[in-house]
């Protein structure tokens, strides 16, 4: 077996070969077996094995065999494809010039059958092995002539046979032609194919990863593609695909259908669900039609707009703080002189404990305004969350004399970690745990329940009370400053929780479960902790 060159290798190894090697095998036992049944039924053209009908039954026979035998081979992928192709151009052309022979020779017309023959090698085979097959029909064809001439009535013939040889290296010259041509094409094509594959890989990756949210619409308002942050930020289930936004996310399916109106007010910053990030949406239609949205989680932005509004708000209150002091402790000192010289007098003793309690009330606003405004960066720091929970626990229970039973916590696992500044975080959750413990049933245990899970890649902190819950006239004004519903509050506790976990890149709202019962929920966003790992 003749070595092949190394630019021939992948040829033969490419499964389209075989491919067309067995659809040429198919077209020879198609042939093989029209001319076997013309013959023995006796079917026109009557001149089929008229020279020679014994050796035409025999060779008929022999080739349509043959033809099964290697239509099976092919199929099988026996041995190299390169030695398939030149045995069965070689058996091809032995019966059909043997063919030709035992039916009367050239004049019969059956020689074009060798043609296709000659494509095919050129065709399958490149270089000069496409040439060899030519000339070896030839070779056959002029032998065939030959022996015409010596055993018949020695007419020549050769112009016939010439005609057709050259005929054979013309088609055979073409066919390489063209199927260097297809191979070239069926390369780049295959190639421009990986590209293209590749491409779709590569961005459906980087799709993926994204922190951006990415949705596709199709013109019926219906989800064609998500990635995992989209899913995350608008709180959409993994199994849950082909969905209609207005149905699942009415917000964002009616910014979607303003923006279609031009309206300059289309997408303003809203939130899915309570216990989900505010996100920021836009959108653009494509040439196709479809309209691609992308959503921006506004937490970053939020937390640095947060930091330079705490840090205005610190250094403004500190001035006014300062200057409501001084006259403040007059009037306390003033009321606590009335007290002592009137203390017979019940009525003035009212009077004056009224003036003491608000005096104190105003300076525990005092006090919590320049907390805020001596509040420090915050330096997130990653924290083991069931040791800290625990420490904080026992120093909370300390404090307030409560019994073990009266706070439960549950965590999921013990390795959860999360990223905040551990002072904000103490001031965050005292807070909370305080609110809980004066609203809070103490006849019931547990009184307080801690939880601590792992939801849609960020750490949930749920602190529930087993009290009545938040009014929902009260709900719409729970985080804003300066609005409390507790006796003697000074309505700056839940409004300082929320801007220190916002500080923190963390979030924190009021969640109202199946049970129609509320809780606080601290949110910790994975992205945000990936970031102060790095």
């Amino acid at each position: 077996m003749s070595s092949v060159p190394d630019s021939y290798k992948s040829y033969y190894q490419d499964p389209a070969t075989w491919r067309a090697l067995t659809v040429f095998a198919s077209y020879r036992l198609f042939l093989a077996t029209v001319l076997f049944l013309v013959f023995y039924l006796r079917l026109p053209p009557e001149f089929l094995g008229e020279a020679d009908p014994r050796l035409y039954s025999f060779v008929s026979l022999a080739y349509f065999l043959s033809a099964f035998v290697l239509l099976i081979l092919t199929l099988r992928h026996w041995r190299e494809v390169q030695t398939q192709i030149r045995l069965q151009a070689v058996i091809d052309i032995i019966a059909l010039i043997v063919i030709i022979h035992a039916s009367g020779g050239l004049h019969t017309g059956l020689g074009s059958l060798m043609l296709v023959v000659v494509v095919a090698g050129g065709a399958l085979m490149p270089g000069r092995l496409a040439a060899f097959i030519a000339a070896l029909a030839t070779l056959a064809v002029l032998l065939e002539v030959s022996y015409s001439q010596i055993a018949g009535d020695g007419v020549t013939k050769y112009s016939q046979a010439g005609i057709l040889g050259a005929t054979f290296f013309v088609t055979a010259w073409l066919a390489q032609w063209l199927s260097k041509k297809l191979q070239t094409s069926q390369v780049l094509a295959e190639e421009r194919a990986r590209d293209v594959e590749n491409l779709a890989v590569l961005n459906q990756h980087i799709i993926s990863q994204m922190h951006t949210g990415v949705l596709a619409l199709d013109s019926q308002g219906n989800v064609t593609m998500l990635n995992a942050s989209a899913r995350q930020l608008l709180g959409i289930p993994d199994n849950n695909s082909g969905f209609n936004l207005r149905e699942n996310v009415p917000e964002l399916g009616e910014q979607v259908w303003l923006w279609q109106q031009h309206s300059p007010n289309a997408f303003l910053p809203f939130q899915a669900r309570a216990d989900l990030p505010e996100v920021q949406s836009s959108a653009t239609q494509l040439d196709s039609g479809e309209i691609l949205i992308y959503i921006e989680n506004t937490s970053a932005l939020a937390q640095q707009a947060q930091q330079l509004k705490l840090a205005s708000l610190g250094r403004l209150t500190a001035s006014i703080a300062h200057e409501i002091r001084n006259p403040l402790g007059a009037i306390s000192h003033a009321g606590e002189l009335l007290a002592e010289q009137y203390a017979a007098d019940h009525m003035m003793t009212k009077l004056t404990s009224i003036i003491l309690k608000h005096t104190q009330r105003v300076n525990n606003i005092i006090e919590t305004i320049l907390q805020m405004s001596r509040r420090k960066t915050a330096e997130p720091s990653m924290l083991v969350l069931n040791v800290w929970l625990s420490k904080f626990i026992r120093e909370f229970s300390d404090i307030k004399q409560a019994d073990e039973e009266d706070i439960s916590l549950q965590i999921s696992t013990s390795d959860i970690h999360i990223a905040m500044d551990p002072e904000q975080l103490h001031q965050v959750i005292w807070n909370l745990m305080d609110n809980a413990w004066f609203h809070a049933n103490q006849k019931i245990k547990p009184c307080i329940k801690v939880v601590v899970e792992q939801q849609n890649k960020q750490v949930c902190l749920d602190i529930v009370d087993n009290g009545p819950g938040v009014p929902e006239d009260v709900q719409t004004h729970l985080f804003e400053p300066f609005h409390s519903a507790r006796q003697g509050g000074t309505g700056l506790g839940l409004y300082l929780a929320r801007e220190l976990c916002q500080a923190n890149g963390a979030r924190l709202n009021y969640i109202r479960d199946e049970l129609n019962k509320g809780f606080f929920r601290i949110s910790f966003p994975s992205e945000w902790q990936e970031i102060v790992k790095q």
